[in-house]
């Protein structure tokens, strides 16, 4: 059995299995299960972009297939981060296996454990989210439909179709063919959007746990009743476990390094992406005289949205927190009880430790929940200016 067939990362490696990005798979089965995730979600792409084509003049086909075409663009941005640094993942999965490996027992072990169990929390709650927006999103017509047939109204109802067809082809025709391909398309983008920003939860909480795994260690020192001013070297506990706690901080920063490089040209396309796709759908719903299906689609769309860089946000602010709490930690030790040979190591780690590890967008934008605020007003502007061209 594989490492990762645990309870706490084998939720991780089935939604990865199923877009054929786990990068222990077969290259059979991945291919596969890539090809068949690709299929969907670019005909799907297809049929918006050729719609909107069509009707390129046509404001109200405009905002509808724009806004649908931008959300599948971030899941493509996605899937083509997750094939090109498929390899840095296996890394930082090695990295995960080694740590655990290297602390069976002990109370870094039960650190471990604990993250381990949030991240799993974490990604069974965003996967959970993810499929039930998908499902009222995908199935919206057909259940309003139903309804209006099912209650006794004068009133007539005609399912639409997820975004606008009918100027290039006879929809009602195609209608069921059309549903049950959109459903699957809409499934295949809510596994790859679950997948990917699962692996980034998987491993910020991982970096969580080495940083406090380091904070619980530095704080024996404050335990120091030492006042030799240099002790044998063999003698000195202090001294060791600072050792230990640099070369765990060097892992640590080593791991946050290459998580980084995984995800910051990735990060710089994605907010983008995910301000203008926002903004097209909040724009639709103010803009369009709209059906009851419509509006529970649209702002499926946003809460998705809005939880998608809430999350990422989440994660990296949390990486900021552990790495500055080693910093205060340094501070807090009883650094005056310690011999001097200790007392140097701490004051070359403490010039280190005052820079916080991030996660940044192209090296430009550093992710985090203060930093969030900026892309909802970014967000907010674009949509006065989309609402603007109706006037």
């Amino acid at each position: 059995m594989s490492f990762y067939d645990n309870r706490y990362y084998y939720i991780n490696k089935t939604l990865l299995c199923l877009i054929g990005q786990w990068p222990f798979q077969s290259r059979l089965e991945g291919n596969i299960m890539l090809v068949f995730t690709l299929f969907f979600i670019c005909s799907l792409s297809g049929l918006e972009l050729w719609g909107l084509t069509a009707e390129i003049r046509n404001l109200d086909i405009i905002m509808e297939n724009a806004s649908a075409l931008l959300i599948n663009s971030i899941i493509i941005i996605k899937l083509i981060n997750c094939i090109y640094n498929k390899n840095k993942m296996k890394d930082l999965l090695g990295h995960i296996e080694e740590t655990w490996k290297r602390t069976q027992t002990g109370p870094e072990n039960k650190i471990l454990q604990n993250y381990a169990e949030h991240s799993r929390t974490l990604v069974i709650r965003y996967t959970s989210l993810l499929c039930i927006l998908a499902f009222f999103y995908s199935t919206m017509p057909i259940i309003v439909s139903g309804l209006y047939s099912l209650l006794p109204t004068n009133e007539t109802y005609t399912a639409r179709y997820l975004f606008r067809l009918e100027h290039v082809f006879d929809v009602n025709k195609y209608f069921n063919l059309l549903m049950l391909h959109g459903f699957v398309g809409v499934f295949c983008i809510a596994m790859v959007w679950a997948a990917a920003d699962g692996m980034f939860i998987l491993c910020t909480q991982h970096v969580c746990a080495l940083f406090e795994g380091i904070r619980y260690n530095m704080e024996s020192i404050q335990d120091s009743s030492l006042v030799m001013i240099e002790p044998n070297i063999t003698d000195d506990e202090t001294y060791h476990v600072i050792i230990g706690c640099i070369k765990s901080y060097k892992h640590a920063l080593k791991y946050s390094e290459l998580l980084s490089s995984t995800y910051a040209t990735y990060f710089l396309f994605l907010l983008g992406n995910v301000v203008i796709a926002g903004s097209f759908s909040a724009a639709e719903l103010i803009m369009m005289d709209i059906q009851l299906d419509q509006i529970i689609r649209i702002v499926s769309c946003n809460v998705a949205l809005l939880l998608h860089i809430f999350y990422l946000s989440l994660m990296s602010q949390q990486i900021i927190d552990h790495s500055n709490e080693f910093h205060r930690v340094i501070y807090s030790c009883n650094w005056y009880n310690i011999s001097l040979r200790s007392k140097k190591l701490l004051r070359f780690t403490l010039l280190r430790a005052s820079k916080p590890c991030q996660i940044k967008a192209g090296k430009l934008y550093v992710m985090s929940m203060e930093n969030l605020s900026s892309i909802l007003q970014v967000s907010m502007s674009y949509i006065a200016v989309l609402t603007s061209l109706q006037q």
